[in-house]
């Protein structure tokens, strides 16, 4: 709980300056954006996901689920388009 509270209190400061520096903003989507949907083309590739808790699946069911990351990459990386063009 204590360390809740200490998230709380410093995201008043680090959304100040993210909201001053949109370049690093949409750097960090634009990473993170890269890495989901490199991962979800990867899982398309080789025609098996994995879940959250490691179970791998196989067929349409991983097919679905790395076109939802490829989907989720795609928008991580329009935003951090739209943040490095537009501030």
């Amino acid at each position: 709980m204590q360390l809740l509270i200490l998230l709380a209190d410093g995201n008043d400061e680090i959304n100040n300056w993210l909201g001053q520096n949109p370049l690093i903003l949409g750097l960090i989507f634009l990473v993170l954006g890269l890495v989901i949907g490199g991962w979800g083309v990867y899982e398309l590739m080789t025609g098996v996901a994995y879940s959250k808790r490691g179970k791998a699946m196989t067929g349409s069911t991983a097919q679905m689920l790395a076109i939802v990351r490829i989907v989720a990459g795609t928008i991580c990386i329009l935003f951090a388009l739209y943040k490095m063009v537009a501030g």
